[in-house]
């Protein structure tokens, strides 16, 4: 009886309470109050010392929606109960907000509403301002950026050109997910199930020319800055493993009959005596080059367009059975004579290693998989710790981190990292390999093939080749269409330039920018003084 009470007690309390508490007229009165005292920004002064300085960064909203969604203030409110408690412990706070208002959902939604990018990002951004602003999270709006603004954009394509001065950004042709339907590269988080998150089209793989960042060029600093940085360590693990540096040999074997050969990469050389195939990926340089010479190029023809239907995320799938094509090839390995035959298999990626390896099944889980699957042979080289000397049959035999070497020649006995520097020291005497460093970390492609970003400022020139545009003319600013064309842009664009038309970041770069007699259209033109990509 006395909980009843109680209850009802309370419940009172809280009726009269909240009909009483007129919140919208309080907050107002707040939120009017913390703007006309600038409550929230921030001047740099040179007397505050840079330990009572502290600088807070929310992910800055896709404005490519009619409004916020839960998620937004969810992690809004977490920054802004940080911020104000850092100001009331006296330090200076910088809690800005912007609008990262490039990319393809701001163009996919402005396609399904029929209208232009710029007319749905600004009012959407004004709507997303508005409910930001009345749920009065501290920012400080005198700092506001909206990266499809020609005043920030300007700034992307300064770093840009930054980087490409530095032979940091270049391009390549590479293998990309491309969805049909929204004619653009997608990244693999982008693919669910082989279909495009958000138009739900086929996925394929192609062929395309691509701008990237080299990002590879810092991966050891980027490696040793992990041990200056307090984080938790399964973070630091991984980014270690995300970069996932590896240490290894190049070794090339000769193809049987032919004046071919075939280079893979391998951490394990040590078990080069149990090696038994090699797979290449179907996508390889190798195949390119070796593929009207395959005595099985019919079937190799019907795996590889099977195989580049794929993503990568779906050929990386945990537990998928693996799958490989004979090529008719046999390589040779050097240290037994034995024939090794040569697969393509889609669990091998061009852009890891040299793209190819060598199957070593007995002391490697794929390669055991891949073998079992195929009924190729599996040998023992190395002996575990639980003696286990008999022949491979199960996938809890394969040992692949301790063991002393057995049926290896002149490695037998040895413990198989002082196996492992005797081989490579062999292997590289013979020159049959050299040691080599790799990273499982990739270049960073950066390009996409939409409208809605900012242009690349390289000029594409028949006779000079590429260019990049003075810094003093910076910005280019984006071609502008009106909004019965919008929806026409992309199947409108030359084919070339629909090779790399922006950078997806905040660096988000559309069309790169021809100067081509041979298409009758300017790509960069002047219009009032300024550089227009056309």
């Amino acid at each position: 009886m006395k909980n009843i009470i109680s209850l009802c007690v309370l419940s009172i309390f809280c009726y009269s309470f909240f009909t009483m508490y007129d919140h919208k007229s309080i907050e107002q009165k707040w939120q009017k109050l913390w703007a006309e005292r600038r409550s929230y920004e921030v001047v740099e002064e040179d007397e505050i010392p840079r330990k009572n300085r502290r600088y807070v960064l929310d992910m800055f909203p896709y404005p490519s929606a009619a409004g916020l969604h839960v998620g937004h203030p969810e992690g809004y409110t977490a920054t802004d109960i940080y911020s104000r408690y850092l100001r009331m412990r006296g330090y200076h706070v910088l809690h800005p907000m912007g609008w990262d208002s490039f990319g393809l959902p701001a163009e996919n939604y402005a396609i399904k509403e029929g209208v232009h990018p710029r007319e749905s990002t600004w009012k959407n951004i004004e709507t997303f301002r508005r409910q930001i602003q009345d749920i009065g999270f501290s920012y400080d709006w005198s700092r506001e950026i909206n990266t499809a603004s020609p005043e920030y954009y300007r700034w992307t394509q300064w770093f840009f050109l930054f980087f490409y001065k530095r032979n940091l950004a270049y391009r390549k042709k590479a293998p990309v997910n491309w969805c049909v339907s929204c004619q653009t590269v997608l990244a693999r988080e982008q693919v669910v199930q082989g279909r495009c998150e958000r138009c739900k089209s086929e996925v394929i793989q192609k062929e395309l020319e691509q701008w990237f960042f080299k990002i590879t060029e810092y991966a050891d600093r980027l490696l040793q800055g992990l041990d200056t940085i307090d984080w938790p360590e399964s973070i630091k693990l991984m980014q270690r493993n995300w970069i996932g540096k590896s240490e290894g040999v190049n070794i090339t074997y000769t193809i049987d009959g032919t004046d071919k050969t075939v280079t893979v990469f391998t951490t394990r050389p040590d078990t080069n005596f149990g090696a038994t195939f090699i797979t290449v990926a179907p996508d390889s340089s190798f195949v390119k080059e070796c593929f009207t010479l395959f005595p099985e190029q019919a079937n190799v023809a019907k795996y590889v367009e099977s195989a580049l239907r794929k993503t990568e995320l779906e050929r990386m799938a945990e537990g998928r059975v693996k799958t490989g094509v004979f090529t008719g090839w046999y390589a040779i390995n050097q240290l037994n004579g034995k024939r090794m035959p040569v697969y393509i298999s889609d669990f091998v990626f061009s852009t890891v290693g040299t793209g190819a390896v060598v199957g070593v099944p007995g002391h490697d889980l794929r390669d055991f998989e891949f073998a079992q699957t195929l009924n190729l042979e599996i040998i023992r080289v190395v002996v575990g710790e639980d003696g286990d000397i008999s022949s491979i049959t199960r996938a809890e035999q394969v040992q692949e981190e301790k063991g002393v070497m057995i049926n290896s020649g002149f490695l037998d006995g040895l413990e198989i990292n002082r196996a492992k520097d005797q081989i490579t020291k062999y292997i590289e005497e013979n020159g049959w390999g050299k040691r080599v460093t790799n990273y499982k970390l990739r270049d960073w492609l950066i390009s996409r093939q939409r409208y809605w970003g900012a242009p690349i400022p390289i000029i594409y020139c028949d006779s000079c080749g590429e260019a990049p545009v003075p810094e003093e003319s910076l910005p280019v600013l984006l071609k502008k269409f009106s909004q019965s064309v919008m929806p026409k842009v992309r199947q409108s664009i030359p084919t070339r330039v629909r090779h790399a038309r922006h950078i997806c970041m905040f660096f988000v770069v559309p069309v790169p920018l021809y100067r081509s007699e041979k298409y009758k259209r300017v790509c960069i033109k002047e219009e009032n003084g300024v550089l227009v990509a056309g």
